[in-house]
């Protein structure tokens, strides 16, 4: 090897990734929020509140296995 060839391991170098710029997806959804009116935002926290309650509420001690 000759003194101005480069070595394989010096070839490449690493690079960081480039950094994430704001998150245009929750943006987009951000602003649709805001244009929600506000009948619309109170029916899907009505809805949110519901499907939480639904999903954390316990089951039934009565249900029976299928075995």
């Amino acid at each position: 090897m000759t003194a101005d060839s480069q070595s394989p391991q010096g070839a490449r170098k690493p690079v960081a990734p480039a950094p994430i710029p704001s998150s245009p997806l929750a943006q987009a959804i951000a602003e649709a929020w805001k244009r929600e009116t506000q009948e619309s935002q109170e029916k899907w926290r009505r809805m949110d509140a519901n499907v939480r309650h639904r999903y954390n509420a316990p089951r039934r001690p009565d249900a029976k296995t299928k075995m």
